[in-house]
């Protein structure tokens, strides 16, 4: 005999293999189900059986009353001027981005008056270079 700590060799047969499926047992037997009972004229007329029921039916706005919980659209002013005020935004938005792309244009002519002005000053710089160049030997009675 085998303690529980230790571990216990055993063998099966090939042939007790081979007949394993027949030796188990089965749970249950299994039947056919029999055909549904119709339902009697009375059990429909007084309503003795189960009906099965969509939910719509029972608390949707079939039945008459629709669920509390359910949020419907109902348009009023409120609608009518929170589409007046993203109209006003959407307009102002506009506004901005034209003011915007003019003060790029106005900024963009700077830019183009400040270079040309620059240049302006370059030349001019040079031109008295070159006359400071002329009159650098000659006195001031000389000229």
């Amino acid at each position: 005999m085998a303690t529980p700590t230790e571990i216990q060799k055993f063998t099966v047969s090939s042939e007790f293999c081979q007949f394993i499926l027949e030796m188990m047992g089965e749970l249950y037997t299994s039947h056919e189900m029999p055909e549904q009972p119709k339902e009697s004229f009375f059990k429909g007329l007084f309503g003795g059986g189960a009906k099965s029921l969509d939910r719509e039916e029972l608390f949707g706005e079939q039945s008459g009353k629709a669920n509390r919980s359910v949020a419907k659209h109902i348009p009023g002013p409120n609608l009518d001027q929170l589409g007046q005020r993203a109209s006003t935004a959407a307009s102002e938005i506009s506004r901005a981005h034209q003011l915007a792309m003019e003060r790029g244009e106005k900024l963009n002519l700077l830019e183009e008056r400040a270079e040309r002005m620059a240049n302006q000053a370059q030349d001019f710089s040079g031109t008295a270079h070159q006359l400071m160049l002329k009159y650098k030997d000659k006195k001031w009675y000389q000229l």
